[in-house]
């Protein structure tokens, strides 16, 4: 049990390292905390649609296509003839 704890620990030191100080190249070799100042979300495009729904769309739904029990064969039956 000692050793699950300890590795539990480990793995919270490397997380918190990771998420706060240690620079990633996605965000031009920023750390996290770094890029977190400088983060400005997009909020015009959340607040396009301020109602909740979108426009209506352009295209109806395609029509579903239905099956009719009793015409599919069964596993491993065939129909027709096999050569």
């Amino acid at each position: 049990m000692a050793f699950h704890a300890h590795g539990k620990h480990r793995y919270r030191l490397w997380r918190a390292d990771c998420n706060t100080a240690r620079p990633h190249s996605q965000i031009a070799w920023q750390t996290p905390a770094e890029f977190a100042t400088t983060f400005n979300p997009r909020r015009s495009l959340a607040l396009r649609y301020a109602k909740g729904s979108a426009p209506a769309p352009v295209a109806s739904p395609a029509q579903q296509r239905t099956t009719h029990a009793g015409n599919e064969p069964k596993t491993g039956e065939t129909r027709g003839d096999v050569i």
